[in-house]
């Protein structure tokens, strides 16, 4: 964790506001021993300047809106990323200063760092760009909390609402690998299809869909169950590839797991192999994604990358009952840091 400084900033309001204390009080002495016109001219300006610099500031202050991107939204490891902070204002009318603190947090790795920012002069929708840490892998989260708007003398500071964080994807790079030779027909069908098929039959039952061909009903059985019944070529079962993990390490050894994870997921997509990935979470809960495309594949990536990998915990070998399928064997593909995986049953 990177420890955050209060900006300076803060300190020259309060030596505004006492500036200000003391030149009013001299005003005031300077009326009560002089009482002329003068007197009274600079006691008023005193008075009247931060009212008025508040009426012109407060439009702008009030309609102050903050917004963070990513740019952009997802990239590889070590690839250069950056965070917008889009500052918008009121018709145009700019802010003399805006301060906030900004927290950038790896949700996968947990390290954080923190930094506080001061815009001056802000006109309408002004960019601010920071870098981004693509070090190592996981959803990168930026977020933007005490968020400050001064008027024009700096004597008044309104808080705003934080905006809604951004969030950047940062993906392993995947690692050459080729997918292992998967046995066919060890699985079995579902107890439904199984009811239905009967002895030395090479085709599953299923109820009518429209659309289905009337030469495909098994007028027998239709007759028999009261309901049409439609053949339909049976397929081998095949084993679903379980590609596990186990999130134990520090930031470079997951890194290097997964690059592997990765690199076996798009080999076996490059064979058009559907498959899942199972793990275990920081609270020990089994966490199962199936994947089919590449969509399906981000979709894993981010549930994986967005929660902190448990610093020590169990491995998936502790939970035997994990490692099975609903119609028959699964064939696992355990990724290490070291290795790509191993395919077994």
């Amino acid at each position: 964790m990177v420890r955050c400084v209060r900006p300076a900033c803060g300190e020259a309001m309060w030596y505004r506001r006492l500036l200000y204390v003391l030149v009013l009080a001299g005003a005031v002495l300077f009326q009560i021993t002089n009482e002329n016109y003068l007197a009274r001219f600079l006691l008023a300006v005193c008075i009247a300047l931060p009212l008025l610099s508040l009426a012109l500031s407060l439009p702008g202050m009030v309609k102050c809106r903050v917004e963070l991107f990513p740019q952009p939204a997802a990239l590889n490891r070590g690839e250069a990323g950056a965070w917008t902070i889009g500052v918008s204002v009121f018709a145009g009318l700019p802010l003399a200063r805006l301060t906030m603190r900004v927290t950038v947090r790896n949700l996968f790795t947990g390290e954080r760092e923190c930094r506080w920012v001061r815009l001056t002069g802000v006109a309408k929708r002004r960019p601010l760009g920071l870098p981004a840490r693509t070090a190592h892998c996981g959803v990168l989260e930026l977020r933007a909390e005490k968020i400050r708007v001064y008027d024009y003398l700096g004597l008044v500071a309104l808080p705003l609402a934080p905006p809604h964080p951004a969030r950047l994807l940062c993906r392993p790079i995947p690692a050459a690998a080729q997918p292992p030779a998967i046995p066919e027909g060890l699985g079995k069908p579902s107890p439904k299809s199984a009811a239905r098929r009967g002895p030395g039959e090479d085709y599953d039952l299923r109820d009518y869909r429209p659309g289905d061909p009337m030469r495909s009903v098994h007028w027998k059985l239709s007759s028999k169950w009261d309901e049409l019944i439609v053949r339909e070529a049976s397929e081998a079962a095949v084993p679903l590839p379980l590609l596990t993990v186990d999130l134990l390490g520090g930031a470079g050894e997951l890194d290097r797991l997964l690059d592997k994870l990765l690199g076996m997921s798009q080999a076996l997509l490059r064979v058009q192999r559907p498959h899942a990935v199972l793990w275990l979470d920081g609270a020990g809960e089994p966490r199962l994604y199936g994947v089919s495309d590449l969509r399906g594949q981000e979709v894993c990536l981010r549930a994986l990358l967005g929660e902190q990998a448990p610093a020590a915990g169990p491995r998936l070998d502790s939970r035997p009952e994990l490692i099975h399928g609903v119609d028959g064997p699964v064939f696992r593909i355990h990724i290490t840091p070291e290795k790509g995986g191993d395919g077994h049953g």
